[in-house]
């Protein structure tokens, strides 16, 4: 792996009210578990990585609703050792463990989702209807790459 890149093998501490919180509602905010700077070279990977599937991707005006609504690019880290360094940094791997009180973690797919200026809003959905998986112990890691604000059409839970 990269040695540039931050390792994201430190801890990040959840307290037993983070946990019975995320047990509670089906999702946390967890504010700082990444750097700016670990942010910063994570978006770097992941614009190196995919930088040519965007490039040739359709125009919007001809895609389907969710092709306006993102391009989305899935297991970035099978080609790309720099994305994989983060994909796989032991960090958030013991968040999503803790928060679903569980020994370990395996990943299912990694995921670069881009919102594109004047693309469409993303359709209300639940994403373990797209995971062919038999429990409940599943997680989402969502991670903006860069700062949002409210009237960016941020995400919401219902």
């Amino acid at each position: 792996m990269d040695t540039a890149l931050p390792s994201l093998e430190s801890r990040y501490d959840i307290s037993d009210a983070q946990k019975a919180a995320f047990r509670g509602n089906g999702h946390i905010y967890l504010p700082g578990v990444c750097s700016p700077e670990e942010i910063s070279s994570c978006r770097r990977e992941i614009l190196d990585a995919t930088a040519e599937p965007r490039v040739a991707a359709t125009d919007l005006e001809k895609r389907d609703t969710y092709g306006k609504a993102f391009l989305q690019m899935m297991n970035l880290w099978v080609g790309h050792e720099g994305v994989k360094q983060f994909v796989f940094g032991k960090r958030i791997a013991e968040i999503a463990a803790e928060l679903m009180g569980v020994s370990g973690t395996r990943l299912y797919h990694d995921q670069a989702l881009f919102k594109e200026g004047r693309g469409g809003y993303t359709p209300w959905h639940q994403d373990q209807h797209y995971w062919p998986l038999d429990t409940v112990n599943t997680i989402t890691v969502w991670m903006s790459l860069v700062d949002l604000t409210a009237d960016m059409g941020i995400m919401q839970f219902a």
